[in-house]
């Protein structure tokens, strides 16, 4: 028995509307990821930046800078992407900061031309 070409026609409505649902979910899946990637880059570069700005001004290695940003943003309960924009924007206490470095993650012992074993 064939089936009444309006079923058909509905049939063929139904598959095209749930195509269309599906391309939607994915299409809205990959702009949030797209979304979080661009604003995970843009929180990388401004790190890197901070990073650059605080070695540069003192005198020290990339890495021993990063220590003191990140010591800086944990003790002050910060993201490091806001820790790095107070860099940034001029608003973090250089002071403050800089006392992270001397101080090191282990104590007043760490200095800035600590090499590290």
């Amino acid at each position: 028995m064939a089936a009444a070409p309006e079923l058909e026609v509905v049939q063929v409505l139904a598959d095209a509307a749930a195509l269309g649902l599906q391309n939607r979910r994915a299409y809205t899946r990959c702009r949030t990821l797209s979304g979080q990637l661009q604003e995970a880059l843009s929180s990388r570069v401004r790190i890197e930046q901070a990073k650059g700005m605080l070695a540069e001004r003192w005198g020290v290695r990339a890495d021993q800078a990063f220590v003191a940003l990140r010591q800086y943003a944990r003790r002050r309960r910060l993201a490091l992407d806001r820790a790095a924009g107070m860099v940034i924007e001029g608003a973090a206490a250089d002071a403050e900061l800089r006392r992270e470095i001397d101080e090191g993650p282990e104590g007043p012992a760490w200095s800035p031309g600590h090499q590290g074993v």
